[in-house]
């Protein structure tokens, strides 16, 4: 058998992951059930529908392993009762998944529903008629629990006569089981497909299963199959000749008539502002298919020797429960054995990770990790997008030397940033504007890159002044004040994988006051921005806003997020700033508002104003979310926030991924809020900039502030 199919035959790791999480859901409904016979079947109406997902969503042969792992997993965790009760719940959910994949109508539902009934009914009598060990067992457990809620109900004065009925029901059970037990298992396995087909259909009418559109779905799939042991072809050289590309549903190109090639390892950096196109000249570099001109070469993605690409949004390429899980999922034994994981992590600056949870990483330790993941595979090829954008100023430092090393490994690096200064060590220097390429040049080649705007790279700002942080006494907060007394937090706190975060953290937030706080990678900043938001509980101190608990004003303190697209909910642009806003979903003509309702003019304005007020086009606004550059995202995101017209506003990280022109827009806007009377609190390792909108400045170190 060829590679080609048996790769066609494996279960894709999405499949593994999508069938096993649903499986496990099915299983929770299923204990469930078999420990609350009163709701049983309300909850193996549920246990269904996880199963009724896989069946449509998945490949057969996944659905098929979703079963089973169903099962197994019953056994292990409920035992005979609760893996009988899964399995029953489990087949109506593959039979009504396929239904519903082939757009069966309720009729043919329903016969279905009767069919299996009907096997279900006449093979449990015939099961109880065979078994008689069974059947004693069985019948014997339903007199117990009538005569047992018989007795309760006897308490009751005046009952005597219904439970003397009782007790002859019950005796009619045992002599007549032949008929009414085939029969109550036919209404009931009717009745849940019937209910777990509506189930179905009514979450399906809220959610959409659609894969999305990939463009590099093609290039993954061309793979080599990594238990082969085979490497790829060489990515090198690598051309794209006249491209454009076209996202779908846009009315004009991303990429226009771009005309690149690479025949050598060697270090090259893209530079551009947010939405020039850099993002999509990656995704053709990592083997997307053009709309028009030719891309000839390239290495296939993601198999050993052949293309890396470190996105910019790493918090999505976590896949393993560990930092070596991660590092090396998907690769076969021998390659795991053959890596030098200890020393892989110490290049890319994780010495000393290999089993801590990615989950409790830091932004800039995940990118990290991403990046460690793309070289355990020998790439000949790695495209770089923004891998700097959440890294510290040292750490940035470190990963932009790591990155010029490798094409003295013989692997050539293209990184894209918006940072012309990060291009200081570059053999070659590629500009992008709106789309095309508008300079192409290798080191020592004519004047120093310019931006966009033809100004010089910006050199970094000097630091604002660093001052203690203020403790004060609750005498002093008033309404308008975010107070932090002495605020530590430790996950996972009395088990032995207890991580403590955050030490000792005190500080006031006066109304149009900006603050920055500072800090490495893993420092805790992240960490912080929660707790003063009232998302996380601290462990010890408190956090208040006008003398209330944080944890009891959440929402009263508006956050931007260290990943933006974590924070964007809604399917485009302008649905997400309305709802940031405080407007919900369309209601007849006009919007839902929580202080009453608007119109769609009002909508309009109020989109267009928030968009402008960061620096986006207002013409976006009917962009989907996916579609923006990472940029572009944090962008919106913040445009929402300000559109809701916080008293508090805390940004974490928000500076990553911007250019320059965007950094200063956004320093701006925040200054002019901050003058109306906004709190202001920016969580960064970057300092440039900040020292004309903060005037004071904390440092996070080792979970302390200072």
């Amino acid at each position: 058998m060829s590679s080609s199919a048996r790769d066609a035959r494996r279960l894709t790791p999405v499949e593994v992951a999508t069938a096993g999480a649903l499986s496990g859901l099915a299983v929770t409904f299923g204990l469930i059930a078999a420990v609350t016979p009163v709701f049983q079947l309300f909850f193996q109406v549920a246990t269904a529908v996880p199963l009724a997902m896989v069946s449509l969503k998945l490949r057969p042969r996944a659905a098929v392993a979703a079963f089973a792992s169903t099962i197994l997993l019953a056994i292990a965790v409920g035992g005979v009762a609760t893996a009988g009760r899964s399995f029953q719940a489990a087949l109506v959910g593959l039979v009504i998944g396929f239904l519903h994949k082939k757009r069966a109508s309720w009729l043919p539902v329903c016969g279905v529903a009767a069919g299996l009934g009907l096997v279900w009914g006449v093979g449990t009598g015939v099961a109880f008629w065979i078994l008689s060990d069974l059947r004693t067992l069985g019948l014997e457990s339903i007199r117990k629990a009538l005569d047992g809620f018989l007795k309760l109900v006897g308490h009751i004065p005046h009952s005597g006569g219904f439970v003397d009925a009782g007790h002859q029901l019950g005796q009619w059970f045992v002599d007549w089981w032949w008929i009414w037990i085939p029969i109550t298992r036919f209404i009931g396995v009717s009745f849940l497909v019937l209910a777990a087909r509506w189930l179905l259909g009514a979450i399906l009418s809220r959610i959409s299963l659609d894969a999305g559109w990939d463009p590099l779905l093609d290039a993954a799939a061309r793979s080599a199959d990594p238990r082969d042991g085979a490497e790829a072809s060489s990515p090198l050289p690598l051309t794209l000749t006249d491209v454009d590309f076209t996202y779908p549903g846009a009315d004009h190109p991303a990429l226009s008539g771009v005309t690149l090639s690479f025949e050598r390892p060697e270090y090259t950096v893209v530079v551009g502002h947010n939405g020039s196109g850099k993002s999509t000249l990656a995704l053709l570099l990592a083997g997307a298919e053009p709309g028009s001109g030719t891309r000839q070469g390239g290495g296939v993605l993601g198999a050993v020797g052949g293309t890396a690409l470190v996105g910019q949004r790493s918090e999505l390429l976590v896949l393993g429960q560990s930092v070596a899980e991660d590092v090396t999922w998907g690769m076969s034994a021998q390659q795991s054995a053959d890596l030098d994981l200890e020393e892989l992590l110490e290049r890319v600056g994780l010495a000393g990770l290999a089993d801590a949870d990615p989950r409790s990483l830091s932004g800039g330790q995940l990118q990290r990790l991403a990046l460690a993941g793309a070289l355990a595979r020998s790439p000949r090829l790695l495209i770089s997008d923004e891998s700097t954008a959440m890294i510290d100023r040292a750490g940035r430092a470190e990963m932009l030397d790591l990155l010029a090393s490798l094409p003295a490994r013989g692997i050539a690096v293209v990184h894209i940033t918006h940072d012309p200064a990060e291009s200081a060590r570059a053999d070659r220097v590629v500009a992008i504007r709106g789309g095309r390429i508008v300079s192409d040049r290798r080191a020592g080649e004519g004047a120093p890159l310019t931006d966009e705007a033809g100004d010089p790279p910006a050199s970094p700002a000097p630091s604002a002044s660093t001052v203690s942080s203020v403790v004060g006494a609750p005498a002093l907060i008033n309404a308008d004040h975010l107070w932090a007394d002495r605020v530590a937090h430790t996950y996972d706190l009395g088990t032995p994988w207890e991580k403590p975060v955050l030490r000792d953290v005190s500080l006031i937030l006066d109304p149009g006051q900006a603050m920055l706080i500072t800090g490495d990678n893993g420092s805790g900043k992240t960490t912080l921005s929660r707790v003063l938001t009232g998302l996380l509980i601290p462990t010890w101190g408190r956090v208040t806003l006008g003398g209330h608990p944080m944890e009891r004003c959440v929402g009263d303190v508006a956050l931007s997020m260290q990943f933006a697209r974590l924070q964007l909910q809604r399917p485009s642009v302008r649905s997400d700033i309305l709802a940031a806003a405080g407007h919900g979903p369309r209601i007849g003509t006009g919007y839902a508002h929580r202080k009453g309702a608007i119109s769609r003019a009002e909508g309009d304005r109020i989109v267009a104003e928030a968009m402008e007020l960061v620096g986006l086009d207002p013409a976006l606004a009917t962009r989907g979310i996916d579609d923006l550059s990472g940029g572009q995202m944090r962008r919106v995101a913040l445009a929402g926030l300000l559109a809701s017209h916080p008293s508090v506003l805390i940004l974490d990280e928000p500076m990553a991924g911007l250019d320059a022109a965007s950094r200063d827009l956004l320093i701006s806007v925040l200054d002019e809020r901050r003058r109306a009377g906004l709190s202001i609190l920016v969580i960064s390792h970057d300092l440039e900039g900040m020292d004309s909108l903060c005037d004071t400045h904390g440092h996070l170190a080792e979970g302390v502030l200072s």
